[in-house]
């Protein structure tokens, strides 16, 4: 008997915070979406303005005015974006009495010192040594830093802003005043977050100003876990390599999947993840967990969690397995276990590719036009490009990049092997023209 086709008094409200055209779009070509209506609830200019100036309290209210303006309570609310997303679904989803991880459970992943606080309780022989930094007290920041080398890196941040290897005073020095300068375009909305919880992870005088100075746990290679927590039970659905470039092996150049990598450190991972977010109490959501293993000692350390899916890997489970992952986070949401389909896509691999600028900064003088796109893709059908940068723009204008390269573009494709996505990418960056004037470097 087929299905009867839902009539919109019958579908479920789905608010989506932080709202865009393209991952709407992927929502929508999951099979149950005729049972969905879909609220954009902020849209990703507001949660990720270009000035990197968020004001948190805003954000909640307007969240909450937009959803009491819907037409009944909202049956799920999710997002794909980082801070403040995360935490504006985890306070959104408590005020409106739906399934989700506590605020102050997606706090404990959110914030970096308490992350690490917590992990070397769990696993006390694994965590890197770790110090909380003032980077307005510079002789104390000096006497509390770790033996360098090191990574310097606000309590909160993303897509790698303020991230530093430090490898000696003088560089540590730089690294602070670039704190100083920014930290609080994170610092500031994340104290109003935290302030927002019924309790703090473990050290309140630790706040969003700060900033985290650890030992290295990077290895030659770093892969992600996919997963949620339905019922206090960890389950992983998939598993992506990420693939580092630069001088310190910290800009990410692609994420590729399904990773190539042993059962045995699958395993290890998972029940890793398992013993951590059970410390932090964290049920009702998805996740993504970021690993380095080194395949010569088969050491694994943690890098970070993050308490939702990634927005990067939703077009390569799309390509692999047949749908995005937003299914899992509106499916919790919903109160009901996830099912995602596994390998019914139609590629047998798939990668996002980041096009970047090794330049210390430049001007933007040329990017790929309607026509360029249109004419790769008669050859890649399957090329989704979003260039990122405009024409005239100076690279350094940028907000939302890591502290050594740009982020010009990002390419999503997918193909038979690894071999057939290399090859491909080149030939985007063939024929797909982003032409840069490199600016001196200042002294």
């Amino acid at each position: 008997m087929s299905k009867q086709k839902q009539t919109s008094g019958d579908r479920k409200t789905i608010a989506v915070i932080g709202a865009d055209d393209h991952n709407l779009a992927m929502i929508r070509a999951i099979p149950e979406a005729d049972e969905w209506r879909l609220a954009r609830v902020l849209e990703w200019q507001d949660v990720q303005p270009d000035n990197g100036r968020i004001d948190f309290h805003d954000l909640y209210r307007q969240a909450r005015e937009r959803i009491d303006a819907l037409d009944g309570k909202p049956d799920a609310i999710i997002g794909y974006l980082d801070f403040p997303v995360t935490s504006l679904v985890a306070l959104l989803s408590r005020d409106y009495g739906l399934p989700a991880a506590s605020p102050e459970a997606v706090a404990c992943c959110e914030h970096k010192y308490w992350m690490r606080k917590i992990e070397a309780d769990v696993f006390p022989d694994n965590a890197p040594r770790t110090a909380a930094i003032n980077p307005f007290e510079v002789e104390q920041a000096q006497k509390n830093a770790p033996e360098f080398p090191f990574w310097l890196k606000p309590v909160k941040s993303h897509s790698s802003v303020l991230g530093f290897m430090i490898e000696d005073e003088d560089e540590l020095d730089r690294a602070l005043h670039a704190c100083r300068q920014k930290l609080h375009f994170f610092g500031e909305p994340f104290n109003d977050f935290l302030r927002c919880l019924e309790k703090s992870g473990g050290a309140p005088e630790i706040g969003g100003n700060h900033a985290v100075a650890e030992e290295l746990v990077s290895a030659r290679r770093q892969f992600t876990l996919e997963g949620y927590v339905w019922q206090n039970e960890v389950v992983i659905y998939g598993a992506i390599d990420s693939i580092r470039i630069g001088e310190h092996k910290s800009s990410f150049s692609r994420y590729q999947y399904p990773a190539r990598l042993p059962e045995p450190v699958l395993e290890k991972a998972t029940e890793m993840t398992r013993k951590l977010l059970a410390a932090f109490e964290y049920d009702g959501s998805p996740f993504n967990i970021e690993f380095f293993w080194n395949p010569d000692t088969d050491a694994l350390r943690i890098l970070e969690v993050n308490p939702r899916i990634s927005k990067s890997h939703s077009p390569l489970f799309r390509m692999v397995d047949g749908v995005c992952h937003q299914k899992v986070a509106i499916d919790l949401s919903l109160g009901r276990e996830p099912e995602m389909p596994h390998r019914q896509g139609k590629d047998n691999m798939a990668a996002k590719f980041m096009w970047r600028s090794m330049e210390a900064d430049g001007i933007v003088k040329h990017i790929p036009n309607e026509e360029d796109v249109a004419g790769l893709q008669q050859l890649l059908p399957d090329l989704d490009l979003e260039v990122l940068v405009e024409k005239e723009q100076q690279l350094s204008s940028m907000f939302y990049q890591d502290s050594y390269t740009y982020e010009l573009a990002v390419i999503f494709l997918g193909g038979d092997s690894e071999e057939m996505l290399e090859d491909s990418y080149r030939m985007c960056i063939d024929c797909l023209p982003i032409h840069l004037k490199p600016l001196p470097e200042m002294a």
